[in-house]
Formats: structure tokens, sequence, C-alpha cells
């Protein structure tokens, strides 16, 4: 059985990973074009900024320009 937390990302024309450090503060973004490289970067940026309390990081999948979360991080709900 796969563990949900691993299960592969959907296909996208594009993939962002985003790092806010309070509620609707501002973002610090990147976009990358490959699944493999965006799940990377938001394992890492987990890693370096996933501690820090309020902090808010979401890897969403763009299609058509339209955004979808797809896996999102805090303190309180890992």
């Amino acid at each position: 059985m796969t563990d949900p937390a691993e299960a592969p990302l959907p296909d996208a024309e594009e993939y962002h990973v985003v790092v806010r450090f309070r509620p609707a503060g501002p973002p610090v973004t990147g976009t990358w074009t490959s699944s493999t490289t965006a799940l990377e970067k938001y394992r890492r940026w987990i890693g370096t900024h996933g501690s820090t309390p309020g902090v808010v990081i979401t890897l969403e999948a763009e299609t058509a320009g339209v955004r979808t979360t797809v896996k999102r991080w805090t303190v309180e709900h890992p």
C-alpha cells in the first residue's frame, strides 16, 4: 500500500511551492515544471522552515491558470 503522503503529484503545467511566515504574509515562491523538483523543494523547505511558528508551506499544481493545493504544511498540522 502507498503512503498517501508519498502519492505522486497530479500532472500539471507548473508546480509552485509557496512559503508564508505569517498568515496572509508576503509569499516566498518557487515555480518548476518538474513535479519531482517541486516535491524535492517542498520537502527541503519543510526541513529548513517547517518548525517556524506561523509558517505555512504549500505545494500547488497549476494547469490552464488554475492552481490547486496538493500538499500543505503547518507546524500545527504537518
